[in-house]
């Protein structure tokens, strides 16, 4: 029963923290540069595009080979 409510926390809070950690990089280098915001968020936006992506990509050529081995994209939980 515990182990079933971590797993799901665990799930419920595993998009925003992708989030979080795909826009580290485009902000801080916004900070540290002084450049406008805007586009890191127009980065973060691409960045989350293609972990999504990448996601979907690996999980159909494992399924494809028979594996249940889970490929997760660029951040890898």
């Amino acid at each position: 029963m515990k182990n079933e409510k971590l797993t799901a926390l665990f799930e419920t809070i595993k998009l925003p923290l992708r989030i979080i950690v795909l826009a580290l990089i485009p902000f801080s280098v916004a900070y540290l540069t002084e450049m406008d915001y805007e586009w890191a968020g127009i980065v973060t936006s691409i960045l989350i595009f293609l972990d999504k992506y990448l996601h979907e990509l690996w999980a159909v050529q494992e399924t494809k080979k028979g594996k249940n081995k889970k490929l997760i994209g660029i951040i890898p939980f």
